[in-house]
């Protein structure tokens, strides 16, 4: 392999210094306590691009540092963080990777990571990591205030100008909502009502027309040309086509979208795999070519297209195509399930190929997963057409922002649930819809093929409604599934908000989003509803029964959707006296409240439900976390209290289970 070559050299360069600058900028705010937990999955994707390039290249001394900073970075992921040394030395390697790959002198690099070595013996003791930024207590309620605040994090250029005019944009707001305000002091007695609303309303529009502009402004900010960030890859798919022997035309068409940095960060590596596949496993060499009857040129595109407000990148060859046959032989021989006629989902399985040895290219079975869990990060969705002797597409379907998301509105009985709208491929009602009853349950005629039939009812553990009639197609790594609702109701773009450790491991949701008035939209894991309608999981009768006690509906809403989804049977009260009513009339198996409540807090409820010898299981869960009202829960006699600070992933629905007895019980 040519290690020199100038156009390889310069992508590595540049990528190096690009991603050893966050890993520096990450370690330092890791020392501060300043980081945001969020940001830790880049950085672990950051080293071990480095680790994987560097090897690739023939750089050692490289190679063995991004290995030991992927490492510390997963160990950071797993709650553990070193001491402060350690991190300095952290630090300090990030810092030396350019240096070292530019001056060719491995030796300083190689010392660092000796102390390292020295350092790690004893260094990985458990210790807290503390977000940037704290979430606003008040826009989920107390028990959701390890929700996290935004998606965004770290720096982004942006234009002086648009920013300036952003900050204008804004003062006219203000200018705006001062109108209202001021309108809203003038005595209407005397005054003609209908010429009062007429202004209130035109008021009321200027400024809904305002905002929505200063929100599209806002988030285009942090947008960048897809077409500059893809700018080396002509170098590097020459590069690629003089390694394996290939004849290969490479060409770049489409719109020139403006896409979310970050998403940009995120599907760059990914496009790299899909490059490698279409050269390595597509594009035949220039003799097999001409005897298919082919120029002895292939061609590899990549075309980008903005379609409402998503994005389609589109990766493909003219080449030999995906052998069908071939992928269920081996398949079979891996054991993994073969379900014709549609084998693609095979394709994504991780370490899956059909290749006979690993080169330094390609043979892992690592591009279209890594591909596939890049997209669904963002809640977007791949979709893979290949006709053998024609050649394969791959297309990625992504947000434009990952601020601001574009989600399908359905409703389940008197409950919104949420769907990326890029995982949606159709929608009918469900008259209209061919469904057939077979041995393994509902299937649905679509595109000339049968897909299995779910109720959404069935798959987040909820009663099923009675007025069922809509049904939607979705996109999921396990392919296409039917998924019928009460009715869907619109479609929104709203803003997603992680969920903090406290609720995260419900598989079914991936974040809640606020709609207006404290309702609260939970939205749903496409692929959780793909592994429900293809398995058909059993219906367990008797669940544990478990009441919610807040005072925010939405956050009742979200936990009810969460322990639903667990296999809890849930009831909320909003109070403290409905929370007693609940309690004398229904025998629940545990309870789960919040500590900050209006006029009786949660402390008060516990106290009289102990006193009154309630002796169910008690979850405390709390967004305050002082030392103080941790006391005083425990003190009134809470079964376990979970703050903000508690960041093991699922803990809320791991503590009610192992109080209740169902450590080792399947509830779904």
């Amino acid at each position: 392999m040519d290690l020199t070559n100038p156009e390889l050299t310069r992508i590595f360069r540049n990528e190096l210094d690009e991603r050893s600058g966050r890993l520096v900028a990450a370690a330092r705010a890791l020392a501060e306590n300043r980081l945001v937990s969020d940001e830790v999955p880049d950085l672990i994707r950051d080293a071990h691009t480095i680790k994987g390039s560097a090897g690739l290249l023939g750089h050692d001394g490289l190679r063995e540092a991004g290995a030991r900073l992927e490492r510390l970075w997963r160990m950071v992921g797993d709650g553990l963080v070193p001491d402060s040394e350690v991190i300095v030395i952290m630090e300090a390697i990030a810092g030396r990777l350019l240096p070292t790959f530019e001056s060719g002198d491995s030796s300083e690099l190689a010392g660092i990571i000796g102390k390292l070595d020295a350092g790690l013996e004893h260094a990985e003791e458990p210790r807290e990591v503390v977000p940037l930024r704290q979430p606003d207590s008040s826009s989920l309620g107390g028990l959701l205030s390890s929700v996290s605040e935004s998606l965004l994090g770290g720096a982004t250029r942006v234009d002086t100008g648009d920013l300036y005019r952003l900050i204008n944009r804004v003062v006219e707001v203000a200018l705006d909502a001062d109108a209202i305000a001021d309108l809203s002091m003038v005595s209407i007695e005397g005054a003609d009502p209908e010429m009062f609303r007429k202004s209130w309303r035109v008021q009321l529009e200027r400024l809904s027309r305002s905002i929505a502009d200063i929100q599209e402004q806002a988030v285009s900010l942090a947008n960048v040309s897809f077409f500059d960030a893809v700018a080396t890859f002509p170098q590097f798919v020459r590069y690629l086509a003089r390694q394996l022997g290939k004849d290969v035309r490479f060409e770049l068409t489409g719109e020139d979208v403006e896409l979310d940095r970050q998403i940009i960060d995120l599907i760059r590596d990914p496009l790299r795999h899909l490059l490698v596949n279409a050269i390595d496993h597509g594009i035949e060499p220039p003799d097999v070519r001409v005897a298919a009857g082919k120029q002895a040129t292939g061609t590899v595109h990549i075309t980008a297209a903005k379609v409402d407000d998503r994005v389609e990148v589109t990766v493909a060859d003219d080449g030999a195509g995906v052998d069908w046959d071939l992928v269920a032989d081996v398949a079979r021989d891996k054991g993994l399930p073969v379900v014709p006629p549609d084998l693609r989902p095979i394709l994504f399985q991780s370490g899956f190929t059909t290749a006979d040895q690993v080169t330094d290219f390609s043979g892992a079975g690592d591009g279209l997963p890594a591909t596939l869990e890049a997209a669904e990060q963002v809640s977007g969705a791949v979709h893979v057409v290949s006709t053998p002797g024609e050649g394969t597409a791959v297309t990625m379907t992504l947000p434009l922002s990952m601020v601001l998301q574009n989600i399908v509105v359905v409703a389940l009985g008197d409950q919104f649930w949420g769907l990326p709208e890029a995982a949606v491929e159709a929608a009918m009602p469900l008259s209209a819809a061919e469904l057939s009853q077979t041995s393994g349950g509902r299937e649905l005629v679509f595109k000339s093929g049968s897909i299995p039939c779910v109720s959404l009812s069935l798959a987040v553990g909820a009663a099923a409604p009675d007025d069922e009639s809509e049904l939607l197609v979705v996109n999921t790594r396990s392919g296409l599934v039917a998924v019928t609702v009460s009715e869907l109701v619109d479609r929104r773009r709203v803003a997603v908000k992680n969920l903090g450790p406290i609720l995260e491991g419900a598989g079914h949701i991936t974040g809640a989003a606020l709609l207006g008035g404290g309702q609260v939209l939970v939205v749903l894991d496409p692929n959780f509803l793909g592994v429900v309608a293809r398995h058909r999981p059993r219906i367990v009768e008797d669940k544990p029964r478990v009441l919610v006690v807040d005072d925010s509906a939405g956050v009742r809403q979200l936990l009810s959707a969460t322990l639903n989804g667990a296999g809890f049977d849930v009831e909320v009260a909003s109070g403290a006296r409905e929370a007693v009513l609940a309690m004398a009339n229904d025998g629940f198996d545990a309870m789960v409240v919040d500590y900050s409540m209006p006029r009786s807090n949660g402390v008060e409820l516990v106290r009289a439900l102990r006193a009154s010898e309630v002796i169910v299981p008690i979850v405390m869960v709390s967004g305050v976390a002082t030392q103080e009202e941790k006391n005083a829960a425990w003190e009134v006699g809470v079964d376990a209290y979970l703050d903000k600070f508690d960041l093991r992933q699922g803990v809320l629905t791991k503590t009610l289970k192992q109080l209740i007895g169902l450590d080792d019980v399947d509830t779904a």
